[in-house]
């Protein structure tokens, strides 16, 4: 198991819109509010983010239909995701945060500004996106050199893979105190802007398009074609 720190992310007010859920091009001339507060957020909160990450490589025992069992006698007890991981000879398993600095910022700022309250949570959001996917290119390419291929990263909280079933998975196989992490009873995580997933690693895997696994693929207007 690793822990690493040595991230820097690097956003902008365009993401921190997108954080909030608001689209960028639209709020430029509609709402010039909200794309200050954007960059309000920025100044005050880029300082406040404390990125940590934790990683562990475990190697594949056995697939079965229902579950994937690892070597370190843990499994992944799931029939969604054990056809998603199906070939995996490791499963990458990772744990992200920002910490709880930006995030005690943005609660204050929602009772005495709650428009940069708002845009500071959309930055957070941003940040552990972010975080996020810098890590899932830190996997791939460290098995793209031993000759091996990442899957698309698969997080709980799907209807097939709730949080409260795939949180306490992942959490068994990490010691996600060292970063600050805990969980509650019902599978959510503090702080709040951290992200959990896990990653099949094997000759052969393929990446999956995440808004084909999405609840909301059919709804979202930020699907991506």
């Amino acid at each position: 198991m690793t822990l690493l720190t040595d991230w820097k992310i690097n956003l902008t007010e365009d993401d921190v819109l997108r954080g909030q859920g608001a689209d960028p091009q639209t709020n430029r001339t509609s709402k010039p509010a909200l794309q200050k507060a954007a960059s309000a957020a920025l100044h005050e909160g880029l300082g406040k983010l404390h990125p940590i990450v934790i990683l562990r490589n475990i190697k594949v025992s056995e697939h079965r239909h229902d579950q994937i069992r690892l070597k370190d006698g843990k499994q992944l007890a799931n029939p969604w995701l054990a056809r998603r991981l199906a070939g995996a000879v490791q499963i990458a398993a990772a744990i992200c945060t920002i910490g709880l600095e930006l995030e005690t910022l943005a609660s204050s700022q929602l009772r005495e500004n709650p428009l940069l309250g708002f845009a500071l949570d959309g930055l957070g959001n941003a940040a552990v996106e972010n975080l996020a996917q810098q890590v899932c290119t830190h996997i791939a390419e460290e098995a793209q050199a031993k000759g091996q291929q990442a899957t698309t990263p698969f997080s709980p909280g799907e209807p097939d893979w709730p949080v409260e079933i795939g949180q306490p998975q992942i959490f068994s196989m990490l010691d996600p105190s060292q970063a600050g992490i805990t969980l509650t009873s019902g599978g959510m995580m503090i702080p709040r802007k951290s992200l959990a997933f896990v990653i099949g690693l094997g000759p052969a895997m393929y990446q999956t398009k995440l808004c084909d696994l999405c609840s909301m693929r059919e709804t979202c207007r930020y699907r991506h074609a």
